[in-house]
């Protein structure tokens, strides 16, 4: 278990994590991330949840695919120096891991990022 503490636009975010990706501006996976807001200025995170469906055929879908995006005051795309991407738990379907989604968090100059170990330990910072 990681923990993971975060200071955007001056609030504290502190969880725990099974794991944490960290892609840094220049990175492929950074890339990929942009074309999914690339309709968004200034975006701060993006959720992106799968399409469920209850039988091979698709015939009925249990989850339709989403992409939520909230953006983010005085902050321009162009300026984010990485973006933290973990796990989001499905509200349709809790306990499905099938289901869970992935959050997209842009970091941008003045934030901080913390992950610690199991011990308390800083592993990686990101400033």
């Amino acid at each position: 278990m990681l923990t993971v503490k975060s200071i955007i636009g001056g609030v504290t975010h502190i969880c725990e994590v099974n794991n944490i990706t960290i892609a840094r501006r220049g990175s492929e996976t950074f890339g990929y991330v942009l074309t999914l807001t690339k309709e968004h200025p200034n975006p701060d995170f993006a959720e992106v949840m799968p399409a469920i469906y209850e039988n091979e055929e698709k015939s009925k879908v249990l989850q339709q695919e989403a992409i939520m995006i909230s953006e983010r005051d005085g902050v321009l795309v162009r300026d984010a120096v990485a973006v933290l991407i973990s796990e989001v738990d499905s509200v349709k379907m809790p306990g499905l891991k099938e289901a869970d989604g992935t959050l997209y968090q842009y970091i941008y100059p003045g934030d901080k990022v913390y992950v610690m170990n199991s011990h308390g330990s800083t592993i990686e910072t990101l400033k």
